[in-house]
């Protein structure tokens, strides 16, 4: 497996942190594909830096759950199950919902970060660069969960926060959604970050829940047309 021609070798001095961001968005914008092979011994030769460090950054992108060890078949870019996919979502929806369940109560201050973060992903979505309309989503959906107010919560996203980027990543990869329907997809979170504002639990509830379920939907699709026979031990 090789990166790509256009990523250029590293510094001896690198640290596995910095190979791991480097191959993080070579997965995230589409380089690296689904099930792809990472070997230690061809990046190692790659980046010039040792294979301690790519073991080291694959390790770290194992511990983000976008990198995966299949038996017999080595380190691969993840491969999403239907039961990863559900459970990613299980828990998006629960999140989600919860702070839906406190819009009657917040407050302008509490509601700012919300309001902001759509403004960015309305600014990338006019912007049309894809890898930076699926971060902005993301962060939309972060600063819907900073609603609950948890501290404890906002660890626990910010933990699975990256395998949501890729399950996101994936569906634009797919779908290509930033290009053939953005002004759709815009105005899905802006109804959402609206029912927020408008302190509408109710509607909040159902628009956050609606979204959540067809972007879970499309994944399931991707994952059933996807060929796994090559993990298969």
């Amino acid at each position: 497996m090789t990166v790509d021609g256009r990523v250029s070798r590293l510094n001896r001095g690198t640290t596995a942190e910095e190979v791991a961001a480097l191959l993080r968005e070579t997965i995230m914008d589409g380089r690296l594909k689904p099930g792809e092979q990472l070997r230690e011994e061809g990046l190692s030769a790659q980046f010039d830096v040792s294979r301690r460090t790519i073991r080291d950054a694959l390790g770290i992108l194992a511990r983000e759950r976008i990198v995966r060890h299949y038996r017999h078949k080595g380190s691969r870019v993840v491969l999403f199950t239907e039961e990863d996919i559900r459970d990613l979502y299980r828990v998006r929806k629960t999140l989600e919902g919860s702070a839906a369940a406190r819009a009657a109560t917040l407050t302008d201050a509490e509601l700012r970060p919300l309001s902001d973060a759509f403004d960015q992903l309305a600014q990338a979505t006019d912007s049309g660069r894809a890898q930076e309309i699926v971060q902005r989503d993301l962060e939309f959906h972060r600063a819907v969960v900073g609603l609950i107010g948890s501290a404890r919560v906002d660890d626990f996203f910010a933990g699975i926060a990256v395998e949501m980027r890729f399950a996101l990543s994936i569906l634009e990869t797919t779908y290509r959604e930033s290009a053939h329907r953005p002004a759709e997809a815009l105005d899905e979170h802006r109804a959402i970050c609206q029912a927020f504002l408008h302190r509408n639990a109710t509607e909040a509830a159902r628009l956050v829940e609606e979204h959540a379920n067809s972007n879970e939907h499309l994944l399931l699709e991707v994952v059933a047309s996807t060929d796994i026979t090559a993990l298969t031990p």
